[in-house]
Order: C-alpha cells, then structure tokens, then sequence
C-alpha cells in the first residue's frame, strides 16, 4: 500500500524535472503508476488537486525570490550612490542619483519584457500551460473568457495579497471578500481548499459547459424582463430575422 506522502513526494520530483508545456495530470499519474506499479485510476482528483499545490507553491517562492532580488538590486543601487557621492561635488552626486535611477528602469523594462514573452509562451503552450475556459464566475474575477490554469493560479494569489486578504494568524487561510464569495461560496477557505474549489471553475476550451460573463447578463436581464411582463427588447430583432 502506497502512502499519500510517498505519492507526493515523487509526483513534485517529477514535475521539478518536466516541462509545463508538455506535462499533463494523466502523464504525472502513468509516471506514478509506474513507479509503484498500481492502478491510481481512482486517485485521479488527488493527483490533480497536488498538481495545483504544486504550481502555486512554485508561483509563490518564484515571486518571493523575485522581490528579495529586486530589494537587493536597489540596496546595490543605494549604497554604490552614497559612496560615490560622499567622493564628489553635489553636482557630480545628482548625475549619479540620475545614473541609478537608469539602472533601476533599465532592469524593470528587463523584467516586462521577460513577463511578456513568458505570457506569449503560455498563450501558446500546452500541458499544464493549456488554455482552458473558465466559468463565468471566474471570468468576473480574472476579466477573461479562457486562461491557462498556471495563470489563474497567478492572477488569483496577486488578488488575494492585493486586497490583504491572507488571515494574518495563518496565511494559508484565505478571507474572501465579495468576488472570492461570489466565486467559493464561503466565507473563508484554506489554500488546499481553495484548489479543490477552483477545479470547478476551469474546464477544457471546448467544453460545452463554457458560458461568457456576457452570455449570463443578457439571460438575467431577460429573466427580469420576463417576471415583470414587458416585451423582451432582443424579441423583434429575433422575429425580424
């Protein structure tokens, strides 16, 4: 009898050495099948939902790193600006402030143009970089019909430390403002949760569960028009037709 912890700990060696654009949740399970040599058909969702756990602590220590460089960067940038204006004139000390400055801007336009080949890349990509649609729900959060599930996992972690929404006492319990609600259906939900909770909201791209955020309105404004008895304005244009 395999653990859950031994599954685990081999599905993240495998996937610290693929590549996102080729792997797939069914490769990681035949990866794991064959390892232990068992039949994890119906382990399916767990491999899934570890999938997921995965992706996002990946996104998480590279966003860390990610700023710990910049702070260092702009310490660099700082000290190397007193010292060299503690040896010259004032003068001389704003052409350095200035020549900081440029380094600075440099390293940032770097780090966009770097962000938009890695979403171009993405966009193309498939395995866990696929483009997938997302439920009308999710679309209201993320402001688009269909995304890769790396990205909504992305983009809802930004959400999430934009509006402070980790509970100070365990940041892996998220507190849910009006969009997360509308989306999870509680008011608070843990990191692991939260995976699970998203796998509803993301579905193949031709999927015929996929319905647009637009889509929805026209039939709720439909529906209002209907309960309060008045003639559908879209009616004549269909009649017409």
């Amino acid at each position: 009898m395999v653990l859950d912890s031994e599954l685990i700990a081999r599905l993240r060696e495998f996937l610290k050495e693929s590549d996102l654009n080729t792997t797939t949740t069914a490769i990681v399970r035949r990866r794991l099948e064959e390892d232990f040599r068992i039949d994890l058909s119906e382990k399916k969702k767990f491999i899934r939902e570890q999938v997921d756990l995965y992706l996002q602590s990946q996104f998480e220590n590279a966003e860390e790193q990610e700023q710990e460089q910049e702070d260092e960067n702009n310490e660099e940038d700082d000290q190397t600006a007193k010292i060299k204006s503690e040896e010259t004139d004032g003068s001389d000390s704003n052409e350095e402030e200035e020549e900081s400055e440029r380094a600075r801007n440099k390293r940032a336009s770097a780090k966009k143009g770097s962000k938009r080949v890695n979403n171009e890349v993405k966009r193309r990509g498939g395995g866990f970089n696929k483009v997938c649609s997302l439920s009308p729900q999710l679309q209201e959060l993320v402001g688009v019909p269909a995304l890769a599930r790396t990205e909504v996992v992305k983009q809802i972690w930004a959400y999430i430390r934009e509006k402070n929404l980790q509970d100070p006492l365990n940041k892996k319990n998220i507190i849910c403002d009006e969009p997360l609600l509308a989306l999870f259906g509680v008011r608070s939900i843990d990191m692991f949760q939260m995976n699970k909770a998203l796998s509803k909201h993301i579905w193949p791209l031709d999927s015929d569960e996929v319905v647009s955020v637009k889509s929805t309105e026209r039939e709720k404004q439909r529906k209002h028009v209907r309960e309060e008895g008045r003639d559908d304005p879209d009616e004549p244009k269909r009649k017409e037709k």
